[in-house]
């Protein structure tokens, strides 16, 4: 596999990250992972977008914004994956400081990372359903940011799938935050709801796009949050992400949804979803 690193085009095993890099020290980045449909990059300014934030947030000095789509597509075409559909992974830390400190200084020059891969079929999970779990959410207070330090949801995501899970769902009090690695939706009298933009979670994508093709399709989004304590009173989930798209939750717990299979208007949405990533 070759990668692109700090400028340069490499096999993935000549590239050397100094022990002094301080993301390799501190998880001191920022990450963005994006995807092609029709082998365009799907969304990518709105990915950018969020880079931007992540990187601004945390006073990462980074401005080669222009390169990212480039280096994508001839990633693509020297690993022979330009006639297929795959992925984008962005890295950036903030560069190496020596000696080891835990205050940064702002003349470092930031660590750039990024490798592409081919999509894993996913056709199982989204026509079928998947099961999740919950769980405390016991991270940091700035979800909004795309950190590079997400060993909370590592472990979140280890434990779902010790449980035979596809997902863990957060929730702080009585209220569901996100997934692990995914935005959360419940649908009530063919309502969606789902946890409103804030500091507790990441604004998905994928998530927007589908809040967007709602609102032209004419059903109802309310951004609230969705309490632990009604879960009953909901009759559909699913979940989105940019590699889980719109999935159906058949499971959670020990609950099954429903019928235990994907509910009308989770399958209404995939599909206004899937016509709608035809054509871009």
């Amino acid at each position: 596999m070759i990668v692109y690193f700090n400028g340069n085009y490499l096999p993935l095993d000549d590239v050397k990250i100094s022990p002094y890099d301080r993301g390799f020290q501190f998880a001191d980045g920022v990450y963005e992972t994006l995807r092609t449909y029709n082998g365009k990059l799907f969304r990518f300014d709105s990915h950018l977008k969020r880079l931007k934030y992540s990187l601004n947030e945390l006073n990462i000095n980074f401005e080669q914004f222009n390169e990212i789509e480039k280096i994508s597509y001839e990633l693509a075409e020297i690993n022979n994956l330009h006639k297929k559909e795959f992925s984008t992974y962005i890295q950036i830390t903030r560069g190496v400081q020596f000696p080891r400190k835990h205050n940064f200084e702002n003349h470092l020059s930031p660590s750039v990372f990024v490798s592409v891969s081919e999509l894993i079929d996913n056709r199982q999970q989204v026509e079928k359903g998947v099961k999740v779990i919950l769980e405390k959410d016991i991270r940091w207070l700035r979800c909004d940011i795309k950190s590079i330090s997400i060993l909370p949801s590592v472990l979140a995501k280890t434990k779902a799938v010790s449980f035979n899970a596809y997902e863990t769902v957060f929730y702080r009090d009585n209220f569901i935050t996100e997934g692990s690695h995914t935005n959360f939706f419940a649908v009530r009298n063919d309502i969606i709801y789902t946890a409103p933009v804030s500091n507790f979670i990441l604004e998905g994508v994928t998530r927007e796009v589908v809040i967007e093709l709602c609102f032209l399709n004419n059903l109802k989004v309310v951004e609230d949050y969705i309490k632990v304590d009604e879960l009953k009173t909901f009759n559909e989930f699913f979940i989105t992400g940019t590699t889980t798209e719109v999935t159906p939750v058949i499971q959670l717990n020990d609950r099954i949804v429903g019928d235990g299979i994907p509910g009308k208007v989770t399958k209404l949405i995939q599909n206004i979803f899937y016509e709608y990533v035809k054509s871009v």
